[in-house]
């Protein structure tokens, strides 16, 4: 019988460190289910979801917390049953405004009164190509309860927009 565990990694980024770590799964008998990676100022970050034989984990936890090869934090987690019961609408928010602190901060209390869940969240600070300004840039997938309305989730965004004098673009999702 197979379970499922969340996984996150952190350290020095360096080339083949995917490739060391799926060759750890499958060494395990595992499936690489999903995952979300990135290179964030030289350091690699991931989280990942894996299925694993319930007698393999133990000693597939242990392979990943002392390779050499990777030499990686690492945090696990049991995989919980997901929230595919509840009725919910999936939109993508764009935001592109003058970088400044606690824009993340503002727009997650906006989800969070909306009781909005986010899926994937990416942000980069860019700089301008007129002016040389920074700016903050956003995007955003989130899960909003099926009967929150759009009208209400574009009025909040609006306000917010205006308050932080950022363009937000709100579009219901094809996921």
């Amino acid at each position: 019988m197979k379970q499922s565990i969340v996984i996150s990694v952190l350290g020095d980024d360096k080339p083949g460190l995917v490739e060391s770590l799926s060759q750890l799964i499958v060494e395990h008998q595992g499936e690489w289910v999903e995952s979300r990676m990135a290179s964030l100022a030289g350091k690699f970050a991931g989280i990942l979801s894996v299925s694993l034989p319930k007698e393999n984990i133990e000693s597939f936890k242990t392979a990943l917390q002392n390779s050499e090869k990777l030499c990686l934090k690492v945090m696990f987690e049991d995989s919980l049953a997901s929230n595919h019961g509840i009725a919910s609408k999936t939109y993508h928010i764009e935001l592109l405004g003058q970088d400044q602190p606690g824009i993340i901060h503002k727009i997650s209390s906006v989800l969070a009164r909306l009781n909005a869940s986010v899926d994937e969240l990416y942000t980069e600070v860019v700089e301008a190509s007129m002016s040389g300004e920074q700016l903050f840039k956003a995007n955003i997938e989130l899960q909003v309860p099926a009967d929150v309305s759009a009208a209400l989730i574009q009025q909040e965004l609006e306000h917010l927009a205006n308050e932080l004098i950022v363009d937000i673009a709100l579009q219901p999702s094809e996921n």
